[in-house]
């Protein structure tokens, strides 16, 4: 009974222990909240993107891509260039520590209203997006391809559209991972297009598909 109760008690401290390693520093959360907020909830109306719910590896690979300028390497990416300097002082331990816990908060439900355009974005969704963020916008953690369903019409607008203008994404910058991006974002037929993809992937979350 005696050896029960130690190997209990070993476990638990260990699993404290492991929760402790894994908490990102005040600092650190402090200013990653003053922009995304308490819950990682982001603001649309400040640009600002939801990363609560967020895959892992994607937030993880997206602040490293900040850190070594392969992201907001333009200056006219003002939003980027904020984030270059936001990061460069975090380790990668640090960046692991916020991935990890932004990726386990619960995304705000979703009170947007799909646009009109999201029945005929869902073919051009499902033919030019879908192999990489999946026919429900869910992403792939293996493929650091982030979870669309979580994240704002207007920030998906200009994230595409940074591609296509070589903001994001550029040959000359850019990791394997953004040059793919804004060789997909080229294949969209202009804003008519781009804008009918975006109304549909906001339609998944706006009938409840949005959650983990």
């Amino acid at each position: 009974m005696k050896m029960n109760i130690s190997v209990g008690l070993f476990a638990l401290f260990a699993t404290f222990n492991v929760w402790a390693v894994e908490a990102p520093s005040a600092a650190a959360l402090r200013t990653c909240v003053a922009c995304h907020g308490e819950q990682g909830q982001g603001n649309a109306a400040l640009g600002v993107p939801n990363l609560a719910g967020q895959h892992r590896d994607y937030l993880a690979q997206q602040m490293r891509d900040f850190k070594v300028g392969s992201r907001g390497y333009d200056p006219k990416d003002t939003y980027g260039a904020q984030m270059r300097a936001i990061v460069t002082n975090l380790d990668e331990a640090e960046i692991e520590r916020l991935a990890l816990h932004y990726s386990r908060l619960e995304p705000a439900r979703s009170q947007v209203v799909a646009g009109d355009q999201a029945t005929r974005g869902r073919d051009l969704y499902q033919g030019t997006c879908s192999s990489c963020h999946g026919p429900q916008g869910e992403g792939f953690a293996y493929l650091k391809a982030p979870n669309l369903r979580i994240l704002d019409a207007s920030y998906l607008d200009r994230q595409l559209t940074h591609y296509v203008e070589a903001l994001r994404g550029s040959g000359d910058q850019a990791d394997q991972l953004g040059l793919w991006m804004r060789g997909i974002s080229l294949q969209i037929s202009g804003n008519t297009d781009r804008k009918a993809i975006i109304d549909y992937i906001v339609s998944l979350s706006a009938s409840g598909s949005g959650s983990k």
